[in-house]
């Protein structure tokens, strides 16, 4: 026997005589909106993708005055012979299908005693049961609108770590091509879903898989540094950098730090300025020579000393990765993408900025707009604006990131000392 969907309770609730209320749609929604809002939940409705542009398609048919009315409510009476032809679809598909509906709470059918429907009568399709519960409908259109970022996040990050667990890989193959150990990571990748089927995978898995992939990247990120260590390379964490001695420590090619709000806008030159020292200057040649897994910024300053100009929020995130000295350039990206979209930054917005400034300097970037936001006093209201403005003045070469470091800093030690 095959399994019948129970109807949903809107689907039965009692509209039929002349005096019940009529539901409208809320605030300034109308009739084409609202519609377009329910094909987009159908699937969390149980209600499949013909169905749900079946009942855009009836919606058009109605007068959309009816669905702000509170003296009538939208219906469609024409015979379902017609309707199906209205539909395009045979009439046993239609009648399928505004059974479907039916049963999920969006329609409600009412016929005469041998099936027909008339406007006279007051039978046929009505969408009261629908516009009834578009409060519920709306809450789970933002639900949806929130999973679907948060899969563009976790789709993002798994592209981090497996452009960085390659980078890995390389370096490895260079100094250790024999590494058994590196060959294994290399299957063990070889094994990741594809970036397409990335797609069709619910949130649980999703997460699950991405939590996997920055194990493997930081596994290979051991193994190379062992391996660079028994071979005598350079490390990310134990080159040397400045110490932490004094504010000079931090200079770089830029001149003055000028100490106003960190709340400015990213628009002004005095707050958020790159380098642009001139063709002698080592800030330009590190911003360039920024590999996707070591970062010139770590390796001058030390992980230590970028942990401790990160907001409490960031170096939450970063203290349980591993003890400040010990952090790796992946670590710093991993921390600033969770920040990304707790900061109501926008996929894009973030791209862009990876894609324009290179992933060192975007880092930075989430990590100073970060550190500032979370300053007694800041006025950063639009994060993502800040980000932005922040990639426009690294094109046109206006953003100083060592010299915001150093603001940073001088406002840190001012208010310890104070």
């Amino acid at each position: 026997m095959a399994f019948q969907r129970a109807a949903h309770p809107a689907a039965t609730r009692a509209y039929r005589d002349t005096e019940d209320e009529h539901p409208t749609l809320p605030g300034n929604m109308q009739r084409d909106s609202f519609a377009a809002l329910v094909e987009r939940v159908a699937p969390r409705l149980g209600v499949g993708p013909a169905a749900a542009h079946a009942f855009l398609r009836l919606a058009t048919m109605t007068r959309p005055s009816d669905w702000t009315s509170t003296d009538r409510t939208p219906f469609i009476y024409a015979e379902a012979g017609e309707v199906a032809k209205m539909l395009g679809l045979s009439q046993p598909r239609t009648r399928a299908i505004t059974c479907e509906l039916e049963r999920a709470g969006l329609i409600e059918r009412r016929t005469g005693a041998n099936g027909s429907r008339s406007r006279a009568a007051g039978t046929g399709l009505y969408f009261g049961a629908a516009i009834a519960r578009a409060a519920e409908l709306m809450a789970l259109d933002d639900q949806l609108t929130a999973e679907r970022q948060q899969a563009i996040y976790m789709r993002g990050q798994r592209s981090t770590h497996k452009r960085h667990l390659a980078r890995a890989l390389d370096r490895l193959a260079e100094i250790a091509p024999r590494c058994p150990e590196a060959q294994a990571i290399r299957h063990e990748a070889e094994t990741w879903p594809s970036a397409e089927r990335l797609h069709g995978m619910d949130l649980t898995a999703l997460a699950a898989h991405v939590d996997d992939a920055d194990r493997l990247c930081r596994t290979a990120l051991d193994l190379l540094e062992k391996r660079e260590e028994s071979s005598g390379g350079p490390l990310e964490n134990k080159r040397p950098y400045i110490q932490d001695t004094t504010e000079e420590s931090l200079v770089s090619c830029n001149g003055h730090v000028d100490m106003q709000s960190a709340g400015k806008p990213a628009q002004d030159k005095s707050h958020v300025v790159p380098p642009d020292g001139g063709p002698n200057c080592h800030e330009n040649k590190d911003e360039a020579a920024s590999g996707a897994f070591k970062s010139e910024f770590i390796a001058r300053l030390g992980p230590q000393r970028l942990f401790g100009l990160a907001s409490p929020e960031m170096q939450l995130y970063l203290s349980g990765r591993a003890e400040p000295e010990y952090l790796r350039f992946h670590d710093f990206v991993w921390a600033a993408e969770r920040r990304v979209p707790e900061l109501g930054i926008s996929p894009d917005a973030w791209n862009a900025a990876r894609e324009v400034m290179g992933e060192d300097s975007a880092m930075l970037s989430v990590l100073i707009l970060d550190a500032r936001k979370s300053e007694p006093g800041s006025a950063i209201f639009k994060p993502g604006g800040y980000l932005r403005g922040m990639t426009e003045r690294y094109r046109r070469g206006e953003l100083h990131l060592v010299r915001s470091l150093i603001g940073l800093s001088e406002r840190r030690r001012a208010g310890h000392g104070s």
